[in-house]
């Protein structure tokens, strides 16, 4: 083989060979090269929502720490709104204001209702008693736990005496929460 046909040959691998490495590299390297930088791309991403998710991890359980150690309070709303007409703990509590004021009921009566989209229970009560002690009752009734509202008052005087005892008829309301709440 003459010189001019190596070197013609040697040209011709050359050739052959740089088109062999420009194909491999747009059809294998460049390729993977692209799925490399998504990938990190992914991987960047997730490690942003792994670090978001446990802020809200952490979040929640500091949420849900405080809230255990709102134990007391949150008893405390149940009692002021509980989630039925809880009659019994009514009457029991006014039994135990009525006790304490020195006041005994002469009528007593429940009557559970809906207004506005809120359940009540309406107590009336009806007794006798000088205004001391009625105000000794109500001030009770303030301070009782349970919300309590007093939505009428009916004030006379027994007979025609002049003695200092009246006969009080009231309604109160009380609230709860409704079944769908």
């Amino acid at each position: 083989m003459t010189e001019t046909s190596k070197q013609n040959l040697a040209i011709l691998a050359i050739t052959f060979l740089l088109a062999a490495i420009v194909f491999l590299f747009a059809s294998f390297i460049q390729p993977s090269i692209n799925r490399s930088k998504e990938l990190s791309l992914d991987i960047k991403e997730e490690k942003e929502k792994i670090l978001l998710l446990q802020e809200y991890k952490a979040k929640s359980e500091s949420l849900i720490q405080s809230y255990q150690s709102l134990g007391d309070q949150v008893n405390d709303v149940h009692i002021a709104l509980p989630d039925n007409p809880q009659t019994a703990q009514v009457l029991a509590g006014l039994d135990v204001i009525a006790k304490k004021t020195g006041i005994s009921f002469s009528g007593l009566s429940f009557t559970e209702g809906i207004k506005d989209d809120q359940n009540y229970l309406e107590i009336r009560v009806r007794f006798s008693s000088n205004y001391e002690s009625f105000k000794n009752w109500l001030s009770e009734i303030e301070k009782e736990l349970r919300l309590m509202d007093l939505t009428r008052v009916s004030v006379k005087p027994i007979g025609q005496s002049q003695s200092s005892i009246l006969e009080y008829n009231l309604t109160l309301q009380t609230y709860f929460l409704p079944d769908n709440f």
